[in-house]
């Protein structure tokens, strides 16, 4: 069980889909916990990050994969990410958990 006094950040990483599993692949080796992935479609006038196909539609389709990680591991995180096998940019950013638990 994960250490609830340590700080820790919840780190999102949103990519390409087709860039989801080796991406999550890859995160899974470098932290012990769950990582929660799900596919979200963004909508606003940032397309820097956008295929021809997204561009027409004017939508982006990306996989999001969250995860809660100690704070003194996010740079090894993103280093992971930087050198996962993705095609297409990945955006980043990490969060402190203010408290969390279980219900059971």
């Amino acid at each position: 069980m994960p250490d609830t006094t340590a700080p820790a950040l919840l780190v999102s990483f949103a990519c390409a889909l087709a860039d989801a599993e080796p991406l999550a692949l890859a995160l899974r080796e470098a932290c012990p916990g769950p990582i929660h992935w799900r596919e979200e479609r963004v909508l606003g006038h940032d397309y820097g990050d956008a295929d021809t196909g997204e561009l027409v539609e004017g939508l982006l389709r990306r996989a999001v994969l969250d995860l809660i990680a100690p704070a003194d591991q996010l740079d090894r995180l993103v280093e992971t990410a930087r050198s996962a096998r993705c095609r297409a940019p990945v955006r980043w950013h990490a969060v402190p958990v203010h408290s969390r638990g279980r219900i059971a």
